[in-house]
């Protein structure tokens, strides 16, 4: 004779609360991650409008061409690449001296892979022709957004890479 056994079919009661607590990690990791992104840009902005007041020699500014009105030749507004590094080689009575880089980026995130990758090490990477800005105009120039990262070097280091002497 056959023997049937009468199963009952268990609730799988472990997997359900597992799956939240998974569910939760995941949520409180997400949002730990943007608040430690938040802190770092407000880092950043501190810092900037830091340099900002009290420039030094070396420190490369991230630039906006779409909102930068100094003479820069041709009218850059127009062009796709709306990005560019400039660097501080001086600092003379009310005006800050910088040099521009000589090449244009298209995206914010580039221009920091550009220095990553060691461009700003090259000799020729930035243009001989200086630029004199008074502290004011540096002022208003971070306010408006024209200026919307300033990076002082460590070590003659920015990202992990040498920054070219000028």
């Amino acid at each position: 004779m056959t023997q049937t056994f009468d199963t009952e079919k268990l609730k799988p009661k472990l997997s359900f609360s597992l799956s939240k607590l998974i569910l939760l990690i995941g949520l409180l990791v997400i949002i730990y991650w943007g608040y430690e992104k938040y802190t770092s840009i407000k880092t950043e902005q501190a810092e900037t409008s830091v340099f900002i007041l009290t420039p030094q020699t070396n420190d490369i500014y991230f630039l906006d061409l779409k909102l930068f009105t100094v003479k820069l030749g041709k009218d850059r507004r127009e062009t796709r690449h709306k990005y560019q590094l400039a660097k501080v080689v001086r600092i003379t009575g009310e005006n800050v001296v910088i040099v521009y880089g000589s090449v244009l980026y298209q995206w914010q995130n580039t221009a920091v892979n550009s220095i990553k990758f060691g461009e700003l090490s090259n000799s020729d990477y930035f243009e001989l022709t200086p630029d004199y800005i008074p502290f004011n105009k540096l002022q208003e120039m971070q306010s408006n957004g024209a200026i919307y990262l300033v990076k002082r070097p460590i070590g003659n280091k920015i990202y992990g890479n040498f920054v070219s002497s000028y």
